[in-house]
Parts: structure tokens; sequence; C-alpha cells
């Protein structure tokens, strides 16, 4: 809340005890949530592409989740996204092409139907998880991912009827929100975090049996860890060099609620002490 609208409130209302406890719970909320008065930092937006590969690895005794023997790949795959911040967020696109298997006989309206829901599901497994948060003034700048499909074209996806064994390029009608999340994630150039898939810096690989890019995209809530998110971190240094920035877990809706109700009971408290 700007200072200047608090003031006036407070000029313009005869404060008996009740209504300085509901002011003050309000100003409580507004401080904890309120991002209208933005610091001044520096906004830009960058295309970025490369190839991330992992050499063969591995041999007849090394094993993946499933029992396969190695050794396992090589890999090779292009990233291209584009990242930016407009001052109030935090967002990198990826433009995707959807080409459908002629099997699929889908009409238009299946077509869109089909991006649409993919969409969603991508969203509503990166976004809002953590954001970066500015030092010196507190403001908190969201993390969004968007999958988009007006072009230019980052990628060129295929999509196939059933189950199935995705990769970045190929996914199926059967997929799970978390597996095309997934494939989003090598789209932003992250490794897989599984043996058998496409992992950094072998014989240590980063593995993880929960998150996102391991075992964990199998499940419907994967974990994010942060280290999908540091790209974005390392943007906003790059662009602002001189603020102190951290990146932050963002807190689930239950959080949110268990605070709010902390605020909503000690102001009732606060209250029924002032008219004692």
């Amino acid at each position: 809340m700007p200072s200047g609208i608090a003031n006036n409130y407070y000029s313009r209302t005869k404060m008996n005890s009740k209504n300085r406890g509901s002011a003050l719970l309000v100003a409580l909320v507004f401080a904890t949530f309120s991002t209208s008065t933005l610091a001044a930092l520096a906004t830009g937006s960058q295309n970025i592409s490369g190839t991330r590969t992992t050499p063969a690895y591995g041999d007849a005794n090394l094993k993946d989740n499933a029992g396969n023997a190695g050794p396992f790949g090589p890999y090779s795959w292009d990233y291209s996204y584009t990242r930016s911040f407009d001052g109030k967020k935090l967002e990198k696109d990826i433009q995707i092409d959807f080409s459908f298997d002629a099997a699929l006989n889908y009409t238009a309206a299946q077509k869109d139907a089909y991006i649409k829901a993919a969409k969603a599901g991508v969203s509503s497994v990166w976004d809002n998880k953590y954001a970066v948060k500015d030092n010196s003034t507190g403001q908190v700048i969201p993390i969004f991912v968007a999958v988009t499909t007006d072009g230019p074209f980052n990628q060129k996806v295929q999509v196939h009827a059933g189950p199935g064994r995705s990769d970045m390029l190929n996914w199926y009608t059967g997929d799970s929100a978390s597996v095309n999340a997934h494939e989003v994630g090598h789209m932003m150039g992250l490794f897989d975090e599984y043996i058998g898939g496409a992992v950094d810096k072998y014989p240590n690989p980063t593995l993880s049996n929960d998150g996102l890019m391991g075992l964990g995209a199998l499940n419907a809530n994967p974990v994010m860890y942060p280290r999908y998110y540091q790209q974005y971190y390392d943007y906003m240094k790059q662009l602002n060099p001189d603020t102190p920035f951290t990146l932050v877990a963002v807190p689930e809706p239950s959080e949110v609620m268990l605070l709010c109700g902390g605020l909503f009971f000690l102001m009732g408290m606060y209250g029924r002490k002032r008219q004692a």
C-alpha cells in the first residue's frame, strides 16, 4: 500500500479500538503481500540457445531404474528460449510448434484442446514455486515458464497417440503434466537426473529420486529443486549486478492461509485487549 493512501485512511477515519485493530491488520497484510511499490530494477529480454551433450557412460554393471544395463548415451540436444524481466515478473518463453500424427485424426478443435491442456499442465508444475527476492527492498519477483505457439519457434514437438516413452521432441497424448514439464526442462537446457538419462558430470552426476528432472517426473507432484531456477537468479544478477538477490521458495497456499489466520487471530486478541 503506498504511504499516501495509508495516511489518507488514518486522517479520514475516527479511530476507535476496533478500527485500530482492523487498520493494523490491513497494514500487516499489505506489508506482507503487496508488490505495488516496486523498486526500479533494470529490465531486459534475451534469446538463449545452445547445445547440451552427455557422452556415453557406464558399462554393463551400471543399471538404470528399470534394470537395463549400460552403457548409456551418448546424448545431445539443442535448447532454446527467451528469458525476460519486465519489472514485475521473470519469465522463460519457449515457442513450441506442435504437430500431430495423422493416425490421431484430430480436428482443429481437438488439437487446440491438447495444446491448451499441455500448456496449462507445464505451468502448473513450473510456476509459483520459487521467486527472486531483492534483499535491499524486500521486493519479491515471481518466476514463470510460458509455453507459446505463435512463433518464431524454439522447438518442434510431434504428438503421438496413447502412452509411450516421451522425449523432448516426441510427446504422447497420455503424458502427464509432470512428463511434459520435464521435457520443457530440457528445452531450457536442464540435464536428466536419473541413470540412463542425459546426466551431467558422470561419474558424479546430479541425481534425484523425487525431482522433476529425475524420477520425480513419474509422479504427479515432483519436487522442484532450487537448481532448476538458478538461471533466473543468474539473469537478474546479470541485469542488476549491484543488487543483492536471493532465490527463495514460494509458500504453499496453505502456508499463506495459515499466516493470514495467525494475523487475524492476533488482531482479534489486540481488539479484545483494547476493549477490556
